[in-house]
């Protein structure tokens, strides 16, 4: 996050979503001096040469129109794997991703967008619109009982530095003696570390909720937030089965506003199943 010659990176796909995504590039890379790179992917080699022809016409014209410095990838494979791992591979900061949140059978399989990101060893920031703000002034930053709840620290710190934002850590509240005592660790570790920075934060327990992320969207909704950032989670529990993963639901979140998704370490990640999620 602190090499500033690494790409913010747009997958472009030609619709007005990833114009959304590339207008929140914009923004970071104004004040962060990253170049922009937008990426094609193909399904066959033959296709490479003929769309990086039409892909780097069009990062022309977003590089005059912007007057940001924007240039033009085109690789061949399966976007559910491509992208997160063209972005692993180092010269990516952070990918700016549009989405058309979650529609149909989406909600028991996981999201598209959720299955571009799981795995990146780079964030990902999932827009749903166009940017109704230059800066992330107020961000939402929620805790549950998950150790994975708090792999997001650093970029939550970073990103609150960038744009001088305030914070507003949340959690559920549960009545499980073993979830609040987790719950408790995680929100006291996050306020340690926030204590020893300049971040201004606020602490907000999240009770009227059957489901913590649906909580967490309307108190952001209530603050009018400008972005979340979540933590994706290492296990498949039982209700991420069922219901699918609650990630999609910030994701995909009504309010259209903007998600910072985390993933733990790859090597930490896993897609066995797990009762409790812990």
């Amino acid at each position: 996050m602190e090499n500033k010659t690494r790409n913010i990176l747009v997958p472009w796909d030609f619709t007005d979503k990833s114009e959304f995504a590339y207008a929140h590039a914009v923004n970071y890379s104004k004040i962060t001096g990253n170049p922009i790179k937008i990426l094609h992917v193909v399904k066959t080699e033959r296709e490479i040469e003929p769309m990086k022809v039409k892909l780097d016409e069009v990062a022309q014209q977003l590089t005059d129109q912007s007057n940001v410095n924007t240039s033009a990838e085109v690789i061949k494979g399966n976007i559910f794997k491509s992208i997160s791992t063209y972005a692993s591979q180092g010269h990516t900061e952070i990918v700016m991703m549009g989405t058309h949140g979650m529609k149909g059978f989406q909600r028991f399989t996981g999201s598209w967008a959720l299955k571009v990101i799981r795995g990146s060893k780079v964030p990902f920031l999932v827009v749903q619109d166009m940017p109704t703000t230059d800066k992330y002034k107020k961000i939402v930053f929620p805790i549950d009982f998950k150790t994975e709840s708090i792999d997001k620290i650093k970029w939550g710190h970073y990103i609150c530095g960038l744009y001088h934002s305030q914070l507003y850590i949340i959690h559920p509240v549960l009545k499980d003696r073993v979830f609040k005592k987790k719950i408790y660790s995680n929100v006291m570790y996050t306020k340690k570390y926030f204590d020893n920075t300049d971040i201004l934060y606020e602490i907000h327990p999240i009770k009227e909720s059957k489901e913590f992320a649906i909580g967490a969207i309307e108190f952001s909704k209530q603050m009018d937030a400008d972005l979340i950032i979540i933590t994706v989670s290492r296990t498949i529990t039982l209700a991420d089965y069922l219901m699918g993963p609650s990630e999609q639901l910030f994701i995909a979140n009504e309010a259209k506003i903007p998600v910072m998704v985390v993933n733990p370490k790859p090597k930490m990640l896993s897609g066995g199943f797990s009762a409790t999620g812990t």
